[in-house]
């Protein structure tokens, strides 16, 4: 299934780049280019948010790898369009979406 992904500007994704300007490039490389490779091909490697919802859509997440750094990525899937809206460094997950329950991006 060809994907259309979008990685959405808010305050979060702006802060998140802001904290870490060196890896914006590779972190976008990575959501364009990997992250459909995941949903398509290896989709144990996305897990749900545990109950968070965003627009009545479960929020799922999966690790950003990139060279010796990872991070965490929230995003939404509706059909072939995937809205990737909050990044962190936090990688463990309770702690990732406990950082994501406390913003204004779930219901």
């Amino acid at each position: 299934m060809e994907l259309h992904i979008t990685i959405e500007d808010n305050k979060y994704m702006e802060k998140f780049f802001k904290s870490f300007p060196q890896y914006e490039e590779e972190v976008k490389e990575n959501i364009y280019h990997k992250l459909p490779d995941i949903i398509n091909h290896r989709p144990h490697k996305i897990k749900a948010a545990y109950h968070l919802k965003r627009n009545h859509h479960t929020i799922l997440e999966y690790k950003v790898i990139v060279k010796n750094m990872n991070f965490r990525a929230a995003y939404t899937q509706v059909g072939n369009e995937v809205n990737v809206f909050f990044i962190s460094s936090t990688t463990i997950k309770r702690f990732f979406v406990s950082a994501l329950e406390n913003t204004t991006l779930v219901d």
